[in-house]
């Protein structure tokens, strides 16, 4: 008996020490923590000038990683998962950063565009890259020639081309996938650059991924390359604005190729002066018309024109690849405002008293 007590007594006695030692390292610990927490807790995240850009497809861990040390991600991490109904939609585009921030603020500042460090430009549809170039000249954006200069550059061409599958290192201009939208762009950086890389980026996810497969059905049904087909896309934008009209002009177009007929679209000859369209007037046209040294002249040079010969709007590419299947070969825009169709020539002749 006498033994068993001392037993028991001494296995008392050795877990109270144990309990001792752990209570001993966890209040160490937490005093540890403590200490290192206020010592390494960014309260304010200190910027004097720096900037980061985000690309499609970066997570917001590699926003952090680029802009903040290893101590200010894991604190931005954790305050992120404690208020994640705060945490803003990371925009594709360069962030500029210059003042001492909260965490909160430093958030409301990713959620915003910093308005004096970027510029909207706005590329319509119908725009040539000699209509975009004389309009960024004209705002002070760019020295003439510059814009025209980088999309026509074979050297970037052939670069861009192993980013971008659909053209290839072979085109002499970028022409048609510059796609036209609204676009935010760094004032400190080089603009050219980065509008080009961008509209090649917008014409990726809203055009390309959207319809690559029915450009190749397109290429199946009637004989055209799908760059010929965004070629006949861009003739279509230029002779009708009417969504509503644009598949029954595709499909003339097609059954003038089909003939071997001259496209007849006078306003294709404007692309061979390498000039903006307001350039090109109805007199100059006239003047121009029989000009078969003109590649572009869709009225003397048969098939179509070289290149596309500006960027079309989502709804004409549209327009093209599902067109509307009719026996008509002519159409022309009446004085009542009306598009008139005709089979034959002689039809064509006819509808000419609406003019």
């Amino acid at each position: 008996m006498v033994q068993k007590t001392v037993g028991f007594g001494y296995s008392r006695q050795k877990k109270k020490k144990g309990w001792k030692w752990f209570l001993f390292i966890l209040i160490a610990i937490i005093i540890v923590a403590i200490r290192w927490w206020i010592k390494y807790s960014p309260s304010d995240l200190v910027f004097e000038w720096e900037k980061v850009s985000i690309v499609k497809w970066d997570t917001i861990t590699k926003f952090y990683n680029t802009l903040l040390d290893d101590n200010q991600t894991f604190w931005m991490k954790w305050y992120v998962r404690n208020h994640e109904d705060q945490l803003p939609k990371i925009q594709e585009w360069t962030y500029v950063f210059s003042w001492t921030y909260t965490s909160e603020e430093f958030l409301s500042h990713i959620a915003q565009w910093p308005e004096k460090e970027y510029i909207s430009y706005t590329v319509l549809e119908w725009r040539s890259i000699y209509d975009i170039d004389a309009d960024l000249t004209a705002k002070w954006y760019i020295n003439a020639w510059e814009y025209i200069s980088y999309v026509t550059d074979s050297a970037k061409i052939s670069e861009l081309s192993t980013r971008y599958d659909f053209f290839d290192s072979s085109l002499t201009s970028l022409e048609w996938f510059l796609y036209p939208d609204t676009y935010f762009l760094d004032n400190w950086w080089n603009l050219v650059n980065q509008l080009v890389s961008i509209q090649l980026n917008t014409f990726k996810s809203k055009v390309w991924e959207a319809h690559a497969w029915d450009f190749n059905n397109i290429q199946n049904r009637y004989w055209l390359s799908v760059y010929q087909s965004i070629t006949l896309a861009s003739i279509v934008e230029k002779e009708e604005k009417n969504n509503a009209n644009k598949p029954t002009v595709a499909g003339i177009f097609y059954n003038r190729l089909n003939r071997w007929m001259l496209i007849w679209a006078d306003i294709t000859l404007c692309y061979g002066f390498a000039k903006p369209y307001s350039e090109c007037t109805p007199n100059v046209i006239a003047k121009n018309v029989g000009d078969s040294n003109n590649r572009y002249n869709t009225r003397a040079v048969a098939w179509l024109t070289p290149t596309p010969i500006w960027n079309p709007a989502l709804s004409t590419i549209e327009a093209v690849l599902f067109p509307n299947q009719t026996s008509y070969l002519f159409y022309l825009h009446g004085a009542d405002g009306q598009i008139h169709y005709a089979e034959t020539n002689a039809q064509h002749e006819q509808n000419k008293q609406y003019l």
